[in-house]
């Protein structure tokens, strides 16, 4: 029974050592415009770059999002994302100056989505023609660089988590229960091959304990 119980012990440990790698989430390392910095010139484009690659799945940008939002509400950016690697980009045209936020939603390595928002002041240079925004979240329409809709991921910036970055609960919940269900997997069929050895080993002999005369 001892060796029994260390047997499963040690399989439980190898299940939830498996698990626990693949729950970390990307998280934010840069970006452009910086967190709580200021812009005096309009970048060529605006990147968030997180610590791991994206999942990109099947080459669609589906998932995520990039929102520019000025100080009057009204949106900024095209509606395209880009994502290379550990990096997604989009375009905005800024409008007047003030303090702008930026939402922005992933899809980490592992597979859960993962959303923030941050501020930056916008310093428009002498001479700039402000761009007058739009009511709603653009829509891509260009159809180059894998563009996504920027509207298909609503959730984008509507809750941080996790700091920095946070995951949405249910694609959270949804991959850490498959996660827990592998594992069960896995330590049932240790506790079945166990009790099948024990159910096969031979019976001890017994003894008699009355001398014959």
């Amino acid at each position: 029974m001892a060796a029994t119980a260390a047997t499963l012990a040690v399989a439980g440990g190898a299940v939830l050592g498996l698990a626990a790698p693949a729950s970390a989430h990307n998280y934010l390392v840069s970006s452009t415009p910086p967190v709580g910095g200021t812009l005096t010139e309009l970048p060529d484009r605006f990147d968030i770059t997180t610590n791991d690659r994206l999942l990109a799945i099947g080459g669609s940008d589906s998932g995520f999002a990039f929102r520019v939002i000025g100080p009057d509400g009204r949106y900024h950016e095209d509606g395209c994302v880009s994502v290379d690697g550990p990096s997604m980009t989009t375009k905005a045209a800024l409008g007047e100056s003030g303090k702008y936020e930026v939402e922005w939603q992933i899809v980490s390595a592992d597979g859960h989505t993962v959303s923030d928002r941050y501020d930056f002041t916008w310093k428009a240079p002498t001479g700039f023609s402000p761009d007058r925004g739009t009511a709603e979240p653009a829509t891509c329409t260009t159809g180059d660089g894998g563009g996504s809709e920027s509207g298909a991921a609503s959730g984008a910036g509507s809750g941080a988590h996790d700091g920095a970055a946070g995951d949405t609960g249910g694609d959270s919940s949804a991959t850490d229960a498959l996660f827990i269900g592998a594992g069960g997997v896995v330590l049932a069929g240790v506790v079945v091959a166990v009790l099948l050895l024990l159910r096969r080993r031979p019976a001890t002999p017994a003894t008699d304990d009355h001398d014959e005369d």
